[in-house]
């Protein structure tokens, strides 16, 4: 059942006429609402403080109003949050959340997080300031920023510019040469007196002045940071920096989503391209797993999957936020109806097919394990897939031997890479064919032997299910047999062709004997056909056709 709004639960007598439905027999599950049919959605990957509130509320209320109706699973579109690398080109604000919802600038403060900063800054404010005089002591106004740059490399300060490029507008360098030459300037202005020519006691107590103001300056660019992550006003991609920063979190503290996913991911595009996963790192130049490492970095399509399962992660692991109660815990709402949330590959517009945020079932497979299967399942839609430049095949076959137990839902349907066609699975066909393969595949990593699947065919027309039920009925029966895929040749039955089959030659022949004169409808021409052959002769006798039908009917 596809829910296009909330409103819906408020449908008079909802309650009552699902009740009537289940008691015929029907099991259904809910299809949460989703962008693809046009919905405003707050994603639960953003980094957005009023979007991951908006979109937790939203969702809390959808899983309470699916299980009192009782719906078997709600389905959610994994991700379709802006594309990473399209986020430098669109406003947000920057009020900016960690994975459990909470303030970023409070996530940074946290004494356990203070490494972030000085990671940010490329090492301990003290050591910095330290460095940085020296050069001024021996460079004077005359001091450069690949002067500091060459001195931060010679003692391993390594600041991250690209996080400062975002934020300020400079590398930290720059920002760093500036200020003293401003601040040598100011003191020029008080003693009239050109820097370079005042006595050495004198540019002694303004050196001593540009250390301590070093020192501020650094806190004030700490300070900067914290502004950023809790603006309201509108930036360029301000959520890539939460981003960059729960990624850095993750990797130092060797989180298994971290690890897990970005192993697959290597494991997945190195299949693609028939090599190893440590030969794709060597052709793409990824020296470290770190946004550290500017190639990786810059193949955002690598790490970008792993955080925004961490900020899924988050929303449904309420009950470990240092902040309690801030957020609903949806835990409780789907064991209490044994309703799992289910995780589906999204569609993508034309153009990003393969940007998207999380769209390779690997990768949610590793967020339903580390949540547990009785909260978070999968489910396949192979036409999703396949229109999002993720191959279902190499898929299945890097996932773990248990990856079907998890697979909660197919959306059945015609593979087509142009979604969603939602057309019909010809009896017979190649497409038929396809999908045994696929399906038995899963089969035999586990789908449906431990718990039920449900295989649903989205359908698009009305003619569209004419014998698509049909097919997928012969699926589940022979996978159900353990039919391997190469041994449909002997089974015409799968394909509709034995005795009494939708497709049989029986049933063939006397549809084309009954319909064998088709081509001739329209086609012969009969000049008496109006008053018959003897119409016709009485007409030659002069007869009057009045009175010949006058006598037809004696």
């Amino acid at each position: 059942m596809d829910l296009e709004s909330v409103a819906e639960f408020r449908e008079p007598d909802i309650k009552e006429n699902m009740e009537k439905v289940k008691r015929l027999g029907i099991t259904f599950g809910v299809h949460s609402e989703t962008a693809a049919t046009g919905v405003e959605m707050a994603e639960l990957d953003s980094a957005i403080e009023t979007d991951y509130k908006f979109g937790h509320d939203r969702l809390k209320e959808i899983l309470e109003r699916s299980g009192e109706l009782g719906s078997k699973y709600v389905l959610i579109h994994a991700s379709e949050s802006e594309s990473f690398i399209s986020l430098e080109r669109h406003l947000q604000p920057s009020l900016l959340v960690d994975f459990f919802g909470n303030r970023l600038k409070e996530f940074l403060q946290k004494k356990e997080n203070e490494w972030i900063i000085d990671w940010a800054l490329g090492g301990k404010t003290e050591d910095i300031e330290k460095v940085v005089h020296q050069v001024w002591l021996s460079k004077g106004k005359k001091i450069t920023s690949q002067d500091i740059e060459d001195i931060f490399k010679s003692n391993k300060i390594e600041p991250q510019n690209f996080l400062w490029n975002d934020i300020v507008g400079r590398p930290l360098s720059e920002i760093l040469r500036s200020r003293m030459e401003d601040r040598a300037e100011a003191l020029e202005m008080e003693t009239i007196t050109d820097y370079e020519a005042l006595p050495e006691d004198k540019k002694s107590a303004v050196n001593e002045q540009i250390r301590r103001a070093l020192g501020f300056l650094l806190k004030d660019i700490k300070t900067s940071l914290f502004d950023y992550t809790q603006s309201r006003h509108l930036g360029y991609g301000p959520e890539r920096i939460a981003y960059y920063i729960i990624a850095k979190y993750m990797e130092k503290n060797n989180d298994p989503l971290w690890i897990n996913i970005i192993k697959k991911n290597y494991e997945y595009l190195a299949k693609v391209e028939n090599k190893t996963a440590d030969k794709w790192k060597i052709s793409r130049g990824i020296k470290k797993d770190s946004v550290e490492d500017e190639q990786f970095r810059l193949l955002s399509y690598i790490w970008v999957t792993a955080v925004s399962a961490k900020y899924i992660w988050g929303h449904l692991n309420q009950d470990k936020n240092p902040m309690p109660n801030k957020y609903s815990d949806f835990k409780p709402t789907l064991k209490k109806y044994n309703m799992p949330l289910v995780l589906e590959t999204p569609m993508a517009r034309r153009g990003v097919e393969q940007w998207l945020r999380l769209a390779n079932p690997l990768q949610m497979y590793y967020l339903a394990k580390d949540i547990g299967s009785d909260y978070v399942q999968l489910a396949f839609d192979l036409e999703h897939m396949l229109s999002v430049r993720v191959d279902p095949e190499i898929v299945i076959d890097l996932m773990p031997s248990d990856g079907g137990k998890f697979v909660r839902v197919i959306h059945a349907g015609y593979p087509a890479a142009l979604a969603p066609a939602h057309m019909q699975i010809p009896m017979g066909s190649e497409q038929q064919m396809y999908l045994y393969k696929m399906y038995y595949k899963l089969w035999k990593k586990g789908m449906g032997k431990e718990s039920d699947c449900f295989l649903v065919f989205e359908r698009g027309a009305p003619e569209s299910m004419q014998q698509s039920i049909i097919a997928l009925r012969k699926i589940k029966e022979f996978m159900e047999q353990d039919i391997k895929p190469e041994n449909l040749v002997n089974h015409p039955d799968f394909f509709g062709l034995a005795v009494g089959e939708i497709a049989s030659p029986e049933r063939q022949l006397s549809i084309i004997t009954e319909h064998a004169r088709d081509p001739l409808r329209g086609l012969i021409v009969v000049p008496e056909e109006t008053y018959t052959s003897l119409g016709k002769a009485a007409l030659e006798k002069g007869k009057r056709p009045e009175e010949w039908k006058k006598e037809e009917l004696r």
